[in-house]
C-alpha cells in the first residue's frame, strides 16, 4: 500500500510540472520608441511687412562748363524711414536655403548742403528720394528654426534733387537704377499646420552711381550736374510663411 501511495504522489507531482511547461510564456511589455526628433522647413513662400531707418550719402557734381568735374556740394548725409512689404520664394537642400524676394518701400530720406564757391554759395541744392524697390537672391544657412542669409540683387528708386535760391527753385524728379548687397537673420517664432510666422532683421547697402540731373534751360542760375547717391537701410519685419508639406519635417 505504502510503495501506491508514493508512485501515486510521484505521478502526480509529474503531470504538474508537464503541465506547467505547456503554458505560453508571458508577453513581455511592449516596447514604446522615442518620438524623432522635429526639425522646420523654410521651403515654401510668404509675404511681409517691414519699416526702419534709411540713412544715404550723396553728392552734386557740375556736369558742364569750365567747372565741369567740381563739387557742387561736396559729400553731405541723408536720412529718413522706410517702411514697406515684401514677397519671396525659398527653398531647402538640407541646411542650405536659397530663394528670392521683391520688396518696395515708401522713404522720406533726404537732405541738402549749399552750394561751395566758385557756385553760388546762396543756393542750396537738396537730395530726396521718395521709394525703393529691389529684386534680389538670397542664399542662407538654416539653423532649424533659425536662418543667417546674405542676400544680393539690383534697386530701383524714385530720387528727386532741388535746387534753391530767394528767387526760387527748380526740381527734377529721376527713377535710378543700382546694386543692393546686405545680410540679415530670421528667426520661425510661430509654428502652424500651413507654416509659420517669422521675425526678420536685415541690413541692406544699395550704389545707384551717379546720374545726370537739371539738364534743360531754367531761369535760375543752376547748374547741370550729376548725382552720386548710396543707401543704407537697417529694417526689422515679420513674414507669414506658407510651407510646401506643412510647417515641419521628421528627421532620420
Amino acid at each position: 500500500m505504502k510503495t501506491f501511495l508514493v508512485t501515486a504522489i510521484a505521478l502526480v507531482g509529474l503531470g504538474s510540472n508537464a503541465s506547467a511547461a505547456d503554458q505560453p510564456a508571458a508577453r513581455a511589455a511592449p516596447v514604446v520608441k522615442a518620438a524623432a526628433p522635429v526639425k522646420f522647413s523654410w521651403t515654401g513662400c510668404y509675404v511681409g511687412v517691414s519699416g526702419g531707418g534709411n540713412w544715404g550719402d550723396s553728392e552734386q557734381i557740375a556736369r558742364s562748363g569750365n567747372t565741369a568735374g567740381t563739387t557742387i556740394t561736396g559729400n553731405f548725409r541723408l536720412k529718413g524711414s522706410i517702411a514697406g512689404g515684401a514677397l519671396g520664394c525659398d527653398y531647402q537642400i538640407e541646411q542650405t536655403v536659397i530663394g528670392f524676394e521683391n520688396d518696395a518701400s515708401w522713404t522720406d530720406q533726404h537732405g541738402s548742403a549749399p552750394d561751395r564757391p566758385p557756385f553760388n554759395v546762396r543756393a542750396t541744392s537738396s537730395t530726396r528720394e521718395k521709394w525703393i524697390d529691389t529684386l534680389r537672391g538670397r542664399v542662407g544657412y538654416a539653423f532649424d528654426h533659425f536662418l543667417l542669409y546674405g542676400t544680393g540683387g539690383v534697386a530701383f528708386a524714385g530720387t528727386g534733387v532741388t535746387v534753391s535760391l530767394a528767387s526760387g527753385s527748380i526740381s527734377e524728379s529721376r527713377t535710378r537704377t543700382g546694386l543692393a548687397v546686405g545680410v540679415g537673420s530670421e528667426w520661425a517664432a510661430w509654428l502652424t499646420s500651413w507654416g509659420a510666422v517669422s521675425l526678420k532683421l536685415e541690413y541692406l547697402h544699395a550704389d545707384f552711381g551717379s546720374r545726370q540731373y537739371i539738364n534743360q534751360p531754367n531761369p535760375l542760375p543752376a547748374a547741370t550736374r550729376d548725382l552720386k547717391l548710396t543707401d543704407d537701410i537697417v529694417r526689422a519685419g515679420i513674414n507669414v510663411r506658407f510651407n510646401w508639406g506643412g510647417a515641419a519635417v521628421v528627421t532620420k
